[in-house]
């Protein structure tokens, strides 16, 4: 069983956002995760007023309340810059996501999706030299000079005579 990081879709149409999960891979894109890991709302919206999010979804009852999960709520913003305008608020992207509980799958072997690992990636969660389809670094600059052997001309073929 191969479990895959990757995004479910939720939300109406031209209006979507996503939970990050943690699926089987020969699952459909909306079926039912092993566990959510996060959200994410591609839609550039106005900042919430310094409040974060409740973990819990469902009926508050005294004894239902705990604590958040550590690393639960680290908010990743899309780098907007701010609005011109005093009084607009600023526009950005929203991420959460349980960084603990990402970093468990990794380590057990799930495998991000293209956008996920990108997320992953911007956000600094892949180890150094972990590579996963995706993300895209470019090459130190050592390894994009060509050697000085490699331009020489390539040997006569055996069929061709230049010479008498």
């Amino acid at each position: 069983m191969v479990v895959r990081l990757r995004l479910s879709r939720k939300g109406t149409r031209n209006s979507p956002f996503y939970h990050v999960v943690a699926i089987n891979d020969s699952k459909p894109r909306d079926a039912r995760p092993i566990e959510k890991l996060g959200e994410y709302d591609p839609i550039p919206r106005p900042a919430p007023s310094g409040r974060l999010p409740t973990p819990f979804i469902g009926k508050s009852t005294a004894r239902s309340k705990k604590s958040a999960a550590p690393g639960h709520g680290a908010v990743m913003t899309s780098g907007l810059s701010p609005t011109a305008q005093k009084g607009e608020p600023k526009l950005q992207k929203r991420l959460e996501w349980n960084e603990e509980r990402i970093r468990h799958w990794l380590k057990l072997g799930a495998q991000p999706s293209k956008p996920v690992a990108r997320m992953l990636d911007r956000a600094g969660l892949v180890p150094p030299g972990v590579h996963y389809k995706g993300i895209y670094r470019p090459p130190p600059a050592e390894l994009q000079q060509f050697p000085a052997s490699s331009t020489t001309a390539a040997p006569a073929k055996k069929g061709d005579s230049t010479s008498s």
